[in-house]
């Protein structure tokens, strides 16, 4: 596995990614990850200098700078609730590690089962704890914060959203408008597809749930960066895209916040990234 960090929950759940299948584990969502080749794109909002009556872009997505990134994949949707089901099954007694009251999942006596009219909602209530346990168990990891901007906003320009440069509305994305809720709770993933996608055809990278990123959380430094993953140590983890209930400034493809890494919400969700194996990945 490329990203270092991951070792101590491959331990907790008992399994290490390269350990079986995780095609074959049950609950493992059949979907297709997104091959993103290796490139260098700029990640971070463009220089700018604020109005007098301020700007909704962050100090802390600035300087832009240049990253190039190996060859990698990413999952197209964020992870479901029928697929955190799959985990919590896969896992076995590990799963009252992960398992939380407010997760709409439910044992019947035998298994674990999305709760009625949940199963392809994105799971929530997930800390990154949880959502680093999935991605290892299934084979994958979380995508570091440079990959996830890059799938977000794509190659080429500055796209103020995964769409492109134009506004935000209730087709496009699942948040808040500053007037009324698009949804009064996240929706099933891919809702908005495929007119809400991102250059690369990825689903919700604004709006449904904010997602967890592998990095640690800390400010860009100019100069180029080459497969970033972060900050050594720190409290807090990055957290990107923004969810139902944030608002057109929080779902742009720069916007960044730091979470601490143990925190739960009904709008925190996630999705896995993948190595890629080519002569131009480590």
């Amino acid at each position: 596995m490329r990203r270092a960090g991951l070792s101590g929950v491959l331990l907790l759940v008992g399994c290490t990614a390269t350990e079986d299948d995780p095609a074959a584990r049950p609950g493992t969502p059949d979907i297709a990850p997104v091959s993103i080749d290796a490139l260098t794109y700029n990640q971070g909002k463009e220089d700018a200098t604020p109005t007098a009556y301020g700007d909704e872009w962050k100090e802390n997505e600035q300087p832009q700078h240049p990253v190039t990134l190996s060859a990698f994949a990413i999952d197209p949707t964020e992870v479901t609730v029928e697929a955190w089901a799959g985990f919590l099954d896969g896992i076995g007694n590990a799963a009252a590690v992960f398992h939380h009251a407010l997760q709409p999942v439910e044992w019947n006596g035998e298994q674990w089962l999305a709760r009625e009219g949940e199963s392809t909602l994105p799971i929530r209530y997930v800390s990154w704890f949880d959502a680093a346990a999935y991605c290892a168990w299934a084979g994958g990891r979380l995508p570091t914060e440079a990959e996830w901007e890059l799938a977000a906003k794509g190659p080429d320009g500055d796209d103020r959203y995964p769409w492109g440069a134009g506004g935000a509305d209730c087709d496009l994305a699942v948040y808040f408008t500053n007037r009324t809720l698009c949804e009064t709770r996240p929706q099933p993933v891919g809702s908005r597809s495929p007119q809400g996608d991102s250059f690369y055809g990825l689903s919700d990278m604004a709006g449904n749930v904010a997602e967890w990123v592998h990095d640690r959380y800390g400010r860009y430094t100019a100069g180029e960066q080459t497969d970033p993953i972060g900050e050594p140590d720190g409290d807090y983890r990055v957290m990107r895209g923004g969810g139902f209930r944030d608002t057109d400034d929080s779902i742009r493809t720069t916007a960044r916040w730091a979470v601490q890494p143990d925190r739960r919400s009904e709008g925190v969700g996630f999705r896995c990234a993948h190595d890629v194996q080519s002569d131009q990945a480590r």
